[in-house]
């Protein structure tokens, strides 16, 4: 009898534990948190003085039901920026992305970078069509200028290096000759002051700062997948084991990157203490 009421009690712990591990991956995952930042510069003009940008990376298909734009929504953004990944090239869904950018787009303008998921994905051009139609500015090795009340900023972006890599490749090589090239060739005909750069790839960030990017947006890393404390992510495509960027914003000269932890998953399929992330930037004239 003491062996079947030990047994009995082993079996409830189990339990009781297998169910709080997956209470605790369930929140993990779905549980959306916003992060904000506050960003500085006496270059900003003054029209875009508390200028806010919601910034989404690396959702890979995932469905967040309705939450995600209602989180997007409460924050008002002015701006709406997509740093890749909306896809996951080995479980590809299009109309998930189709149905949350037709949502977006009707909240503020919104622009978009391709990751390396899109860049090797055979439907890429069927989804890059896609958001030209639904009025997504398709931001692949392209400049823009913002307007706000008679006062200009530049928006630039750049195409995944993947776009020029093979699948078994792109881990290992982060192209760095690929995205110096397209960069010079935008920065050589601006004619803004002050410059935002959209890029998939946190690890070049000392070409970003080299090259004089005033504010970087990126994602790719997933927060290194798995976070702990007083570490941080434990590994991230192209930076490998405890990455140096994988969350928040890193400033180097005169260059800060804000770099998203992502919303989904693709190879590895759960996040352990680093919960999907939306981030809300607001530009500050000193």
């Amino acid at each position: 009898m003491k062996n079947k009421a030990r047994m009995l009690k082993c079996l409830i712990i189990f339990i009781c534990l297998v169910a709080l591990s997956v209470v605790f991956f369930a929140w993990q995952n779905n549980g959306l948190v916003i992060t904000k930042y506050e960003y500085t510069n006496p270059k900003l003009p003054a029209a875009f003085n508390n200028f806010t940008i919601a910034h989404v990376s690396d959702l890979h298909n995932k469905d967040f039901h309705g939450k995600l734009i209602d989180k997007i929504k409460q924050q008002n953004p002015e701006m709406i920026v997509i740093t890749g990944d909306l896809i996951d090239r080995r479980s590809t869904n299009i109309e998930i992305a189709e149905k949350f950018i037709q949502a977006v787009v009707k909240i503020a303008p919104t622009y978009y970078v391709s990751g390396n998921h899109e860049q090797l994905s055979d439907v890429y051009n069927t989804l890059k069509r896609k958001l030209q139609v639904l009025n997504v500015n398709v931001m692949d090795n392209a400049y823009e200028v913002i307007n706000k009340n008679g006062s200009r900023i530049g928006l630039l972006g750049v195409a995944d290096p993947a776009v020029q890599q093979s699948e078994e490749s792109y881990l290992w090589d982060n192209s760095t000759s690929y995205v110096e090239a397209e960069l010079k060739d935008l920065l050589d005909d601006i004619d803004t002051s002050f410059n935002i750069l959209l890029s998939h790839r946190p690890e070049l960030f000392n070409l970003y700062r080299d090259l004089q990017a005033d504010l970087v947006f990126s994602g790719h890393a997933h927060g290194g997948q798995i976070r702990m404390p007083f570490i941080g992510g434990l590994a991230a495509p192209n930076q490998g084991l405890f990455p140096k960027y994988t969350a928040g914003v890193y400033s180097s000269g005169a260059t800060s990157m804000v770099v998203s932890r992502g919303l989904g998953n693709s190879i590895f399929p759960l996040r352990v203490f680093n919960r999907p992330e939306l981030v809300v930037v607001t530009l500050k004239k000193s």
